[in-house]
């Protein structure tokens, strides 16, 4: 009998339209207001600075056998394929959606490992596309390093080689 009479009461309420109308409009303002406080206090992107370097995160598909692993930061966008030469060598190619200046790589042993880069050679004049013939790495093992110049700034990177475990990766996307 007492659980009728809160029941009742709790219902009451929502024949308040000053309620209802509450309950409709406070999620569209909690969502208006998240966007308009990112906007005024939140991180405005500034152009890369010639003489700065700036770290690359690793996208999900490095660490998996994808064939492919992009490395990115903002709009710099750098994609990695590698094609087994047989063997225990690999070509591992990069493409880029801006032009590059130069490339160096090193294959290192987990994340505090420490191994010489090696630079990348171009393909063709237009600084987009590079390639090198490597040792093919040890999934569980090896990371790749890799410093990028563009414009007169470092981007840098570390990934996980996992990509590298498919033998005959897909096409390039264009």
């Amino acid at each position: 009998m007492v659980s009728w009479f809160i029941l009742r009461d709790i219902m009451s309420v929502f024949k308040s339209k000053h309620v209802v109308i509450a309950m409709l409009v406070a999620p569209v303002l909690a969502i208006l207001g998240y966007f308009a406080l990112d906007t005024l206090v939140g991180e405005k992107p500034k152009p890369a600075m010639e003489g700065q370097s700036y770290p690359l995160a690793e996208k999900p598909n490095c660490r998996y056998a994808s064939g492919r692993c992009e490395l990115k930061n903002g709009d710099f966008e750098l994609q990695l394929g590698a094609r087994a030469l047989g063997g225990d060598r690999v070509t591992l190619t990069l493409r880029s959606v801006v032009p590059l200046e130069g490339v160096m790589v090193a294959l290192v042993e987990s994340t505090d490992g420490d191994a010489p880069p090696v630079p990348m050679e171009p393909l063709g004049q237009d600084g987009l596309t590079w390639s090198l013939n490597m040792p093919r790495p040890e999934a569980e093992r090896h990371r790749l390093r890799l410093a990028a110049s563009s414009g007169g700034a470092i981007y840098y990177g570390d990934a996980a080689t996992h990509f590298t475990l498919l033998e005959n990766p897909p096409a390039w996307n264009d």
